[in-house]
């Protein structure tokens, strides 16, 4: 039976999104509300006067449609590891360096770009656009736009001729660059069962033009009971 999606949106916006899912799940694809995942892979990163890829390990925690938490040790060579977390709960944003105390950031434009980075990954998931709160545009043959009206936030994705997704993009404000920029989750052409659930071997993240990171999921957990606590760092 065909994937069934209670999104809003026009016809051919629907088709293209469960053309989508149906190239990454099949017909029975799973219901995601809360997600555990753990990346391997590297990160642009500044070490002493220079911009370089250093090694990252980072898990990460969501829960759909505004929580997230993303732990990471970066490993540059020759130098301390570098741990931080990274979190919001739908209300604050907080942030942890190293050893340190968890701080709170207030600046609304941050706490914007992280909902926008979460919903752009929400669509790289694809099952979690077909919620009732999600409106759905077609803009090309292959593009449609997927406006959370929660959050009143847009992601646009972009199919491949045979109906896999390529990339999704938001603008949002660069956190390292104070400007708005176009953030760009590209996705490699092959997929892999990661524990059960269907991913992309690769995710490559952007910044307008300029790499920002590459990962590759290795473990997963799908619904996981995720404590309050996970996201207000408590």
């Amino acid at each position: 039976m065909p994937v069934l999606l209670l999104a809003q949106g026009d016809a051919e916006a629907k088709d293209l999104l469960r053309k989508a899912i149906e190239a990454r799940y099949g017909l029975r694809p799973p219901a995601i509300e809360s997600l555990q995942i753990d990346f391997k892979g590297r990160v642009r990163a500044k070490v002493g006067p220079i911009t370089t890829w250093v090694p990252v390990d980072a898990t990460a925690y969501f829960h759909f449609p505004t929580s997230t938490r993303w732990d990471f040790t970066v490993r540059p060579a020759g130098v301390t590891v570098q741990r931080g977390v990274d979190a919001f709960d739908g209300a604050a944003y907080r942030r942890v360096r190293g050893g340190g105390e968890p701080q709170v950031i207030t600046d609304s434009q941050l706490v914007a770009s992280t909902l926008s980075r979460l919903w752009a990954i929400a669509a790289l998931l694809l099952t979690p656009l077909g919620e009732h709160f999600v409106r759905l545009t077609a803009t090309g043959p292959n593009t449609l736009d997927a406006i959370n009206t929660q959050i009143n936030d847009s992601v646009s994705l972009h199919l491949r001729p045979d109906n896999t997704l390529d990339q999704v993009q938001v603008s949002c404000l660069n956190p390292d660059t104070k400007q708005q920029q176009i953030f760009t989750l590209r996705l490699s052409a092959d997929q892999a069962l990661v524990n059960d659930l269907v991913l992309p071997q690769k995710i490559c993240a952007f910044w307008d033009d300029a790499p920002y990171f590459e990962v590759e999921p290795i473990r997963v957990e799908t619904n996981p009971p995720i404590p309050e606590a996970t996201f207000t760092l408590s």
